[in-house]
């Protein structure tokens, strides 16, 4: 998966995931699970076969060209899919931050 991205953000070898400009402005290295690895490969290769597939520099681009998916498609996400699996619970994105599983 190395080269993944023109900086190559996912390095397998090493299994991190480079992170630019996170909190705070600083760039820091998230652990990459074996698992999390094969579901970026899967999300990569279909987004390839996509026939209105273009190339970003980001991995989950947004509606505008050019620019990063934004927190409100995800937010909206993880409220569908705590409906469709009827949590009476709230939960947000962040919850999901702090589980395990």
């Amino acid at each position: 998966m190395r080269g993944a991205s023109p900086r190559g953000d996912i390095d397998s070898e090493r299994m991190v995931i480079r992170i630019d400009q996170g909190k705070g402005s600083k760039d820091r290295y998230v652990m990459l699970s074996p698992r999390l690895l094969t579901l970026l490969r899967d999300y990569c290769r279909a987004r390839r076969r996509r026939k209105v597939y273009q190339p970003s520099p980001w991995l989950f681009p947004g509606n505008v060209p050019g620019r990063p998916l934004t927190a409100k498609p995800v937010y909206e996400a993880c409220e569908a899919a705590c409906l469709a699996a009827g949590l009476g619970k709230h939960v947000t994105v962040r919850t999901l931050r702090h589980s395990r599983g």
